[in-house]
């Protein structure tokens, strides 16, 4: 009898549940998979702010910004983050990221903006169109195995763009030297 009440209970169960959960899932990019390629990228002129702690809260900083560039009338263009410590062997106390968003070759933000270029150059670059809570687990798990398939460290910074709901990881293909604090893209 039990058994009976399961088989006509279990079309209602995928009409009501299974489907529409698939759904949003799907909507969301679950099922997608991240993009990779080489490529020149770069000249990006950016506004931002520093940020050090958890990456979990590069997103109030990300507002910060865009409230002051609002505030400054500068048009912002995408949301740009470098992140410059590995999360996987750096305390979380100790991470340091700028996150900001690209402005226009003219804009002229004042403090406590910052502004900086990321210079053309060679990268591997991963790119999904997925929810964040997704993707950016999805494209750096990209970033990873390129690494590990090429026995080669983790160069950073990374660089984060999202653009349309596209989320771009970019890693340097050759280590970017240190240098000087605010002198391209080294902190």
């Amino acid at each position: 009898m039990a058994a009976k009440t399961v088989k006509k209970q279990l079309p209602y169960f995928l009409l009501v549940f299974l489907i529409p959960v698939t759904l949003v899932l799907w909507w969301w990019g679950l099922f997608s998979s991240a993009d990779v390629e080489i490529a020149e990228r770069g000249n990006y002129r950016y506004a931002y702010l520093e940020a050090d702690g958890p990456y979990s809260k590069l997103s109030s900083k990300q507002e910060e910004v865009l409230h002051e560039l609002v505030d400054q009338n500068i048009q912002p263009g995408p949301e740009i983050t470098l992140i410059f410590s590995d999360p996987r062997t750096t305390p979380y106390k100790e991470l340091h990221a700028r996150a900001g968003f690209i402005i226009d070759a003219d804009a002229k933000p004042v403090a406590p903006i910052q502004v900086d270029t990321v210079p053309v150059r060679k990268v591997f670059v991963a790119s999904i169109k997925a929810h964040p809570l997704l993707a950016y687990g999805k494209t750096y798990s990209k970033v990873l195995e390129f690494v590990k398939s090429k026995d080669m460290p983790l160069n950073l910074p990374t660089v984060e763009i999202v653009d349309d709901s596209v989320l771009s990881v970019e890693m340097p293909l050759n280590p970017v030297p240190e240098s000087q604090p605010n002198a391209g893209v080294s902190p």
